[in-house]
C-alpha cells in the first residue's frame, strides 16, 4: 500500500463508523480465537484473544469519547 492509501485508512478508521467497523471485526475475531483456545488450552492463543478484546476496549472508548 502507498502512504497515501494508508493515511486514508487511518483517517476512515477514526471516524466514528471505522470505530465501530474495527470493533466489531475485533470482537468477532477474539470470539473466534477465545473458543478455540477453550478447545485447545493454548496460552498463545488465549493471549491473542486478551490483546484483540483490549483493541475492541480501545475503539469503544475513542468511539464515545467522539460522541
Amino acid at each position: 500500500m502507498s502512504k497515501q492509501a494508508l493515511k486514508q485508512f487511518e483517517a476512515w478508521h477514526n471516524t466514528k463508523g471505522g470505530l465501530i467497523v474495527f470493533a466489531a471485526l475485533e470482537l468477532a475475531i477474539a470470539y473466534l480465537l477465545g473458543s478455540r483456545a477453550i478447545d485447545t488450552g493454548s496460552w498463545w492463543e488465549y493471549a491473542l484473544t486478551i490483546v484483540l478484546l483490549i483493541g475492541v476496549a480501545q475503539n469503544l472508548i475513542r468511539l464515545i469519547r467522539k460522541k
